[in-house]
């Protein structure tokens, strides 16, 4: 009895690979560069919305303005990279199994001719 082939499995591989690759790496490529102008203007927007959600009787103090805007900017920048490092890991797998895919056809190819 012979062993089973899996010539399929590389070629599957190869396909789900690159379609990840171009799917991940476009996202990627596609991603916005914000500047700093734009990345203080939405803590401006997101704190605008929060202190109308609270509405306290008193409006806050300083210093808790600047707490919460300290506050809304690191959650504001973690979701940016966050974002990014999520097409990156895609990016990542895709290009992991165009790899393996290739090696495995390497390595068939040279079981074959032996």
């Amino acid at each position: 009895m012979s062993k089973p082939r899996l010539t399929a499995l590389p070629a599957v591989l190869f396909l789900v690979g690159l379609g990840l690759s171009l799917h991940y790496g476009h996202a990627w490529w596609r991603l916005p560069v914000y500047s700093e102008a734009e990345i203080s203007q939405s803590v401006e927007l997101n704190l605008a919305l929060d202190l109308q959600r609270e509405r306290r009787e008193q409006p806050p103090s300083d210093t808790e303005l600047a707490e919460q805007r300290k506050r809304l900017r690191s959650e504001v920048l973690r979701l940016l990279a966050d974002e990014k490092k999520r097409k990156q890991s895609g990016l990542t797998a895709g290009l992991l199994m165009l790899i393996l895919s290739l090696s495995n056809f390497v390595w068939l190819s040279r079981a074959r001719s032996n």
